[in-house]
């Protein structure tokens, strides 16, 4: 039987694999990149070459991809350390610095005749009666105002959290503007609202309520309690709104449809949910008001003097440096003690929601 296709036929009917090498060694320029694309092709479908095969170029192409790896692991490493590294320097300069020459104070003759000599008798001078005394009223006004302000921080940030609705953040803003004043002229004007002739007074006469000033709203404790209680109000209230944040509505709901009142509500739900802002706000508020000089000084008087007075008076007036650093050493372990006891209390009562 006669072969169909024609002489002139044969080279383009001939197998594809005899036409790929025919046209392989026709120009060399595209013999290369024929077999660059099949080597290609070849190589992606035979998958990952043995470790034994591999070419020298292949392997030091892997070298410099480990090394440049391993470099970028490194700064990776280091990145978070030099992140920190200022900020912790900072602290070490402006905090733990002066706390590190107070420390070394506390055990010298550091007074207008001091030589510097290392001492005893700071210490022994931080605890005379007088100074304890103090120390005494200083912490009674600052566990007052502190409960003061729990008590009315509470029912304002529970109210801002959960009911204001769309007021929530203006009252928000309101509260933290308020703390914006300086603090100097925030109690001069205390100072002008609660003298003799202030507006408290005139408001009271002129009602006929009373017929003469009232001398105890200016100069005595009363007035420290009310003026530390007015200035740290939203530093107790912020912390626990926050934490009020978290409480989920069906929960109150479920309570009351349960018949729990306000009280019981509060004690078995909202306290326990809101145990790191109770916690954030003892903290926050009761050291400072410890730590709080400018305030006694200016509408405490005699009878409402605090510890930060006498350790401001020691410093500036006196010049008596060694005892000044021995009280405040000790301020700061009672704080540190109040700020472990707060925490263990919490943790007593089932307050801390993290355990």
């Amino acid at each position: 039987m006669d072969d169909p296709r024609k002489p002139g036929d044969s080279a383009a009917t001939a197998d594809p694999r005899e036409n790929h090498g025919a046209a392989a060694t026709a120009d060399p320029r595209e013999n290369a990149e024929l077999s660059a694309t099949v080597d290609a092709g070849a190589f992606a479908m035979l998958g990952p070459v043995h470790p034994d095969e591999r070419r020298p170029h292949d392997e030091i192409q892997e070298a410099v991809l480990d090394v440049s790896y391993a470099g970028r692991g490194n700064r990776r490493r280091w990145a978070p350390y030099v992140f920190i590294s200022t900020p912790v320097g900072v602290l070490l300069t402006f905090f733990a610095g002066p706390l590190a020459v107070l420390a070394v104070y506390s055990f010298q003759v550091r007074s207008r005749g001091g030589d510097g000599s290392f001492t005893l008798d700071n210490y022994r001078a931080a605890v005379q009666p007088n100074i304890l005394e103090v120390a005494g009223s200083t912490f009674v006004l600052a566990t007052i105002s502190m409960l003061i302000l729990l008590v009315l921080a509470y029912p304002l940030a529970y109210f801002i959290a959960l009911k204001v609705g769309r007021w929530e953040i203006p009252l928000l803003l309101a509260l933290a503007l308020s703390d914006e004043l300086n603090p100097l002229i925030r109690i001069f004007g205390w100072r002008t609202i609660l003298a003799r002739n202030g507006l408290v007074n005139t408001v009271l006469q002129n009602l006929g309520i009373t017929q003469a000033p009232l001398d105890w709203l200016l100069f005595t404790r009363f007035s420290v309690v009310l003026v530390l209680t007015a200035s740290w109000m939203p530093y107790a209230v912020i912390p626990l709104y926050a934490a009020m944040k978290t409480i989920d509505r069906r929960v109150l709901e479920a309570a009351s449809d349960l018949g729990a009142g306000w009280f019981t509500t509060f004690r078995t739900v909202i306290l326990p949910l809101t145990a790191t802002g109770f916690v954030a706000t003892m903290v926050i508020v009761f050291i400072p008001i410890v730590s709080d000089f400018a305030t006694p000084g200016l509408v405490g008087g005699t009878s409402g003097r605090m510890l930060a007075s006498v350790i401001e008076d020691l410093f500036t007036r006196r010049g008596e440096w060694g005892v000044g650093s021995a009280l405040t050493f000790l301020l700061l372990i009672v704080s540190g003690v109040v700020v472990y006891l707060s925490y263990r209390i919490a943790r007593i009562r089932n307050l801390d929601t993290s355990t």
